[in-house]
């Protein structure tokens, strides 16, 4: 919560080697990762008032280990991981105006798109990298969820005049997109004391302000990320320019593009809680193959068993584009079996939305208000007296506030939930829309196991402005002629009998 709208991406510049013969200097920047003029914004400011995370060091005869040896471990004792599909909107001009650009993934080349000076861009989902080259080269401009303004920063130095004069006015050039944060794993580093992995071994999973220890900064001569996007500093206070690391292995320094072992600060970008933007307009376009191949068939409303529908009739799902609304898919008909949250973005197969098997079989509109989420975990079953946790905001882990993993009933008494089997948002999901649940088998669970949960929000267009709106169709179904009001209508045309409606918003 606390960095759900962290966005440096005009400062979080870096000259990577690319194979171009670019050199491995940071790139230097205007305000050093914070504020205008070098002081913090308000999420930064938060910083102050934390602790370093704890830190563990291992003997070193116990970690002499191979990157690859590590990052095999990850993969084997990870649990079921829950993805999110990601999505930015672009916009060639500041104030979020001009031409409109989405993008669901990773972008290789986008060196063709034309853009002004300063362009405005929308994160919805995702932890994203923007490259200054194709393929995903150069010099990169991190950017997590939120809103933000940037004005063309690869002429930030040595393109705008001399002695602090404003930048010039060259339209901006991207050169490519990776989305790099894809799921809710906590995001976890370790620092080798050694080159390739070896050493003295150091973790971490949250933001450090200061690592230092009296006055001694941390020192690594490579790197494992194993989850999540990194900012690194080798000052302290996020002061200076990040090494932005992905997840994988950095045998030396040479690797990520430093020249000195000491890091003093760092800072992981993560999602945050599961939005939706249009959930007065469902649609989700279904495909029987992969990768968006094959047959195809939009639907709108409630599916009870995708097998049985008159035309066409699908064997399985094979991907799938959701378009509007937030939905929940089931590996069974009748709205049965394992549950997988479908937020808006593309699906290419079964693994993407975090299936245990290609097996999805119905789907359900999510229609409850997103506004002002409130829930009660109840350990007893039916309300019973007992311990209890009243919750308004995402909760990785319920031991936290106090309260252990069992939960037999729960009260959402406003908006809409998704409670997991596991912390940090891991293993089994359960969509929990307002109402009372008085065992586990009501949210459709085999074991009262709940360890973590966080609201589905609703993103407002106009910086969370709200919007109210409502369309009237002619014809059931939401087909024929249709209205659309955004105030009172005293009087409708006589001509026209609207035969079903959909309210976007009010």
């Amino acid at each position: 919560v606390l960095y759900s709208r962290f966005v440096s991406p005009s400062t979080a510049l870096l000259e990577l080697p690319d194979g171009d013969g670019d050199t491995d200097l940071p790139c230097r920047r205007d305000h050093n990762g914070l504020g205008p003029g070098g002081h913090s914004g308000p999420e930064l400011e938060a910083l102050s008032s934390l602790s370093v995370p704890p830190v563990t060091e291992e003997p070193e005869s116990t970690v002499t280990l191979s990157l690859d040896h590590v990052l095999q471990e990850d993969k084997e004792g990870s649990d079921k991981i829950n993805t999110r599909p990601g999505k930015i909107i672009l916009y060639s001009d500041a104030g979020f105006a001009g031409h409109k650009r989405e993008i669901w993934d990773d972008v290789p080349d986008a060196t063709s798109w034309e853009l002004s000076h300063t362009i405005s861009i929308r994160v919805i989902r995702g932890g994203w990298v923007m490259y200054e080259k194709p393929r995903f080269r150069g010099r990169k401009c991190v950017l997590a969820e939120g809103d933000v303004e940037i004005e063309n920063p690869w002429t930030a130095y040595g393109a705008s005049g001399e002695n602090g004069q404003p930048r010039g006015s060259r339209p901006f050039r991207i050169g490519s997109f990776k989305r790099v944060v894809r799921d809710y794993r906590t995001p976890e580093i370790s620092l080798f004391a050694e080159e390739n992995g070896e050493g003295a071994r150091l973790r971490f999973s949250g933001s450090a302000e200061d690592t230092r220890e009296r006055g001694q900064a941390l020192a690594a001569a490579s790197i494992i990320v194993h989850s999540g996007l990194w900012l690194v500093y080798s000052k302290p206070f996020f002061d200076d320019d990040p090494y932005v690391l992905e997840p994988g292995g950095y045998p030396n320094l040479k690797a990520w593009g430093a020249k000195d072992p000491s890091i003093c600060s760092m800072h992981p970008i993560r999602l945050g809680c599961p939005v939706v933007e249009r959930p007065g307009e469902p649609q989700v376009l279904i495909y029987e193959a992969a990768a968006f191949q094959g047959c195809s068939f939009t639907i709108s409303r409630d599916i009870y068993d995708l097998k049985r529908l008159p035309e066409p009739a699908l064997p399985t799902v094979g991907s799938l584009r959701v378009l509007g609304g937030c939905w929940v898919g089931y590996e069974k008909e009748g709205f049965r079996g394992h549950q997988y949250l479908l937020e808006e973005g593309e699906y290419q197969d079964w693994r993407q939305w975090g299936g245990y098997s290609k097996e999805l079989v119905s789907l359900r509109l999510i229609r409850t208000d997103f506004s002002d989420p409130a829930l009660v975990l109840f350990e007893a079953m039916d309300f019973e007296e007992g311990p209890s946790v009243e919750l308004s905001e995402a909760l990785p882990d319920t031991q936290l506030a106090g309260y252990g993993c069992v939960t037999q009933s729960i009260h959402v008494l406003s908006g809409v939930w998704v409670a997991y089997e596991g912390p940090n948002y891991s293993g089994e999901q359960y969509i929990l829309e307002k109402g009372v649940y008085r065992s586990c088998e009501d949210w459709g669970a085999t074991d009262c196991h709940i360890a973590s949960a966080q609201p589905i929000l609703q993103v407002r267009e106009h910086n969370l402005h709200f919007i109210s709106k409502i369309l009237l169709f002619s014809e059931p179904d939401f087909l024929g002629d249709h209205m659309s009001f955004e105030e009172d209508q005293e009087a409708l045309p006589e001509a026209f009998i609207p035969r079903s409606c959909r309210v976007r918003g009010g």
